[in-house]
């Protein structure tokens, strides 16, 4: 490369100050800022100088957010998301960072955040259909922070790291005013949707039941005296939905290796899958139909767990179940 040539190349020593001028005028002139910085890195990427993009579209966001001008900095941010799948920009420390340190800067009210976290979880999956698990705990952790806890439930859940499930039942604790309410329904939560997965999370499942047994077993828990015995790795207590999280926990951990068939799974006996139906049909006979495990998200969850690990026929009319399950599983507080 010639020295005319590498005089002429893009320097971001030279496009980015006419930007921050703009944002820097009190007040910012955030719209001119906005197209600016999108007119010139709309160039940059034509002339294959997409990472230079990315940083000069970085730093205008973040400058613009610091000054309180969501939607235009939240739009440059998804812009910037956006080059990085278009270029192949791989998640590491590096890059997650990038994305981050924006989202950081997000308003806790309004569409903003989810904005730019639904375009970044997009571009993490590249080696995970739900999202890179560090983006997606990060993204728990900062809704959670700021109490926004039903976008905060589904990170943590699609992170699905040990951490994360540790986070997330600190959090339904909370949720659920600190046990004095109903634990089994806010428990349900942060186990079944684990075991649904494919193929299951049962580290994930199991860290959050130590967690949020715990929690309950604390001094200063209104639940404290629930707890009756321990046997077999299950603390038995006085709410049969948390009885029964620990006993299906146990019964997916039998549950046949991937890749088997049902005639496998089933054996001479009906093997592991009969003691799941005959546990699922158990406590829900003892719960009644007004019991937690009646509620038709958890029914769902259940019928999802039998199809999914346990290779059960589902029922009639089940086809769409497990494409439902995650988007209903479970909205709003807990009932």
């Amino acid at each position: 490369m010639s020295r005319r040539t590498r005089d002429r190349e893009p320097k971001i020593d030279a496009l980015l100050p006419p930007i921050l001028a703009l944002i820097e005028q009190d007040p910012p002139n955030a719209y001119s800022a906005h197209q600016k910085a999108l007119t010139t890195t709309a160039r940059l990427v034509k002339s294959g100088h997409g990472q230079l993009a990315i940083e000069i579209l970085s730093t205008a966001a973040r400058e613009l957010l610091k000054r309180g001008e969501a939607a235009s900095g939240t739009e440059l941010g998804v812009r910037m998301v956006e080059i990085m799948t278009e270029t192949g920009v791989e998640v590491n420390d590096t890059s997650r960072a990038t994305v981050t340190q924006l989202l950081a800067l997000t308003p806790a009210s309004g569409p903003w955040r989810k904005k730019l976290a639904d375009a970044a979880v997009k571009w993490s999956a590249q080696k995970c259909s739900a999202g890179d698990p560090s983006l997606n705990q990060y993204l728990g952790e900062l809704n959670y922070k700021d109490r926004l806890f039903e976008p905060a439930e589904q990170y943590f859940l699609n992170a699905g790291k040990r951490d994360s499930a540790t986070l997330l039942a600190d959090m339904l604790f909370e949720w659920g005013n600190k046990g004095a309410e109903d634990p089994g329904a806010y428990a349900v939560r942060g186990v079944l949707p684990f075991l649904a997965m494919s193929p299951p999370n049962v580290l994930a499942a199991t860290s959050f039941l130590q967690r949020y047994l715990s929690l309950l077993a604390a001094p200063s828990s209104p639940q404290k005296d629930c707890f009756i015995s321990t046997a077999e790795d299950v603390q038995l207590t006085t709410s049969i939905t948390l009885n029964f999280l620990q006993l299906a926990v146990l019964t997916v951990q039998r549950a046949p290796a991937p890749g088997a068939s049902a005639v496998q799974a089933r054996g001479t006996d009906g093997g592991v899958a009969r003691d799941w139906q005959q546990l699922v049909s158990r406590y829900r006979r003892v719960a009644g139909s007004t019991g937690v495990l009646a509620q038709r998200e958890v029914v769902e969850a259940l019928e999802a767990i039998s199809v999914g690990v346990f290779l059960i026929s589902p029922p009639r009319g089940g086809n769409d179940m497990l494409q439902n399950l995650m988007g209903s599983l479970f909205g709003g507080g807990a009932r």
